[in-house]
């Protein structure tokens, strides 16, 4: 889709908002019809096996809602159906158009311990920024944080094995074709690159439909949107999504200390510094 490039600034900012929007929104759609079809399935079921009315399956269902087991594989489900159409998608429209500058580019700068160990840190302060920002909603809003714990309780309180295959393999690669591959790729189009990366992590708070995590993630959409732009690729932010995702489950093994505030506060700071200075000493001339 090409836009007028002697449109106005008003016009421009609209058209690349609105076909953004228009594409979370469709896979928001994609994975609420997943669920409305599990939800249909889970009815049938139980009218076929105990032979009871579909008002009576209703109630059943209701139950049914609130079983974290039956959650969490619906949830699977539809991100994996999810997966298949933002993967596919990407790739028609954006990925299979790399030049061979970009993948010589991604092979010499990308792939490199550097911004591997970049990436690690960064997503490390990410995860305990984010820890800080949910603790300043708790204090501001117990009930809204009370109320979030309980909703992901149950959406991730079933199988450990599929909780962590949904939020740390297809959860990353799902979010970060559609917002760091559609969206990002498409409001480059219109944007510059400071006002993509803050849309597009606006767009992935959207995302997550619930106002608690929609706003913790900002920074964290942020600086995968960067990731993205910098790379010229989504696989180096789907590793970082990958790796912050990760940490809710490694960081519960870890001593009580490293749950601390105090020490929540460090990890910012010291990987905010580090990824800080190892960014400025590869971009520092060399002396010869």
């Amino acid at each position: 889709m090409e836009y007028n490039k002697n449109a106005g600034a008003g016009r421009k900012f609209l058209e690349g908002i609105l076909v953004s929007f228009e594409i979370m929104v469709l896979f928001m759609v994609l994975q609420v019809l997943v669920s409305f079809v599990g939800a249909a399935a889970a009815m049938t079921s139980y009218m076929v096996q105990t032979g009871r009315s579909a008002i009576a399956a209703q109630y059943a269902l209701l139950d049914t809602m609130t079983d974290s087991g039956y959650m969490t594989t619906l949830m699977v489900v539809a991100t994996l159906v999810s997966v298949l159409f933002s993967v596919s998608s990407y790739w028609l429209i954006w990925g299979r158009k790399k030049t061979a500058e970009d993948r010589q580019y991604f092979k010499e700068k990308v792939l490199k311990l550097k911004p591997f160990a970049m990436i690690v840190i960064a997503s490390c302060g990410l995860y305990y920024l984010s820890l800080l920002i949910a603790a300043v909603i708790a204090v501001v809003s117990p009930a809204t944080m009370e109320a979030y714990s309980e909703m992901m309780e149950t959406a991730l309180g079933g199988s450990q094995m599929l909780a962590m295959v949904a939020a740390v393999i297809l959860g990353p690669v799902n979010e970060e074709c559609i917002m760091r591959g559609l969206i990002l790729k498409n409001l480059q189009r219109f944007f510059s690159t400071p006002v993509v990366i803050i849309i597009q992590a606006v767009f992935f708070g959207i995302f997550h439909a619930n106002w608690v995590q929609g706003f913790y993630v900002l920074p964290v959409g942020a600086a995968l949107g960067y990731v993205a732009i910098k790379s010229r690729s989504v696989i180096p932010s789907i590793f970082m999504h990958l790796f912050y995702n990760a940490l809710s489950f490694a960081v519960v093994l870890l001593p009580g200390f490293c749950q601390t505030g105090i020490f929540a506060v460090a990890a910012v700071v010291v990987s905010a510094a580090a990824v800080w200075f190892m960014g400025r000493s590869e971009s520092a001339p060399q002396t010869s």
